[in-house]
């Protein structure tokens, strides 16, 4: 179990600490680089429903692995051990990783960018990057204000419809920084 602990603090902590002070450009949220998107951006393995966590994603695991693997190597220092030690540790991972993940999608998504709004993404097409379906979420590409935007999109108002990658769309609203599409008339 020592093991355990070690390899999750090692990695997900490596992975929490690149991701803080790595070069991610996490000015805006939705406009952010490829290399913050792979690292902490991969949210559309479950999604829960509107204003959920998405709980599987690698954000998530990141976070719950490194706080997992700390709480499982500091706990003997502190004479904690045994099925207590793993138990407050699952609970400590489990606990950090999804209100972890939930602060920081309502933080870097609260601005679509410091220089374009939510209005002006209203009515824009995009093309689809990560497909997506009625309840899903993916993601798209549009450009505002002559800047390439990234964005968590989903069908607006549960619309029926696939959308599948290279598929244009038109952004309807802009909610919580996901913007909801429709696929053009």
């Amino acid at each position: 179990m020592e093991t355990l602990y070690w390899t999750c603090l090692i990695v997900g902590g490596i992975s929490v600490l690149a991701t803080i002070f790595g070069g991610g450009d996490t000015d805006a949220g939705a406009d952010l680089d490829a290399d913050f998107d792979a690292a902490a951006d991969a949210d559309t393995a479950l999604d829960a429903g509107s204003g959920w966590v998405n709980l599987l994603s690698i954000r998530t695991i990141l976070l719950f692995a490194a706080f997992f693997g700390l709480c499982g190597v500091l706990l003997p220092l502190a004479g904690v051990t045994g099925l207590t030690r793993a138990l407050v540790s699952l609970a400590t991972g489990l606990g950090i990783g999804i209100t972890g993940n939930y602060v920081i999608s309502r933080v870097a998504y609260a601005h679509v960018s410091s220089n374009v709004t939510a209005d002006d993404l209203k009515g824009q097409s995009a093309k689809v990057l990560l497909p997506f379906g009625q309840y899903d979420r993916g993601k798209i590409a549009l450009v505002g204000k002559g800047q390439r935007i990234q964005m968590v999109a989903r069908s607006f108002e549960d619309v029926e419809e696939t959308y599948g990658l290279g598929d244009e769309v038109v952004v309807v609203r802009v909610e919580g920084g996901i913007a909801e599409v429709v696929k053009p008339s």
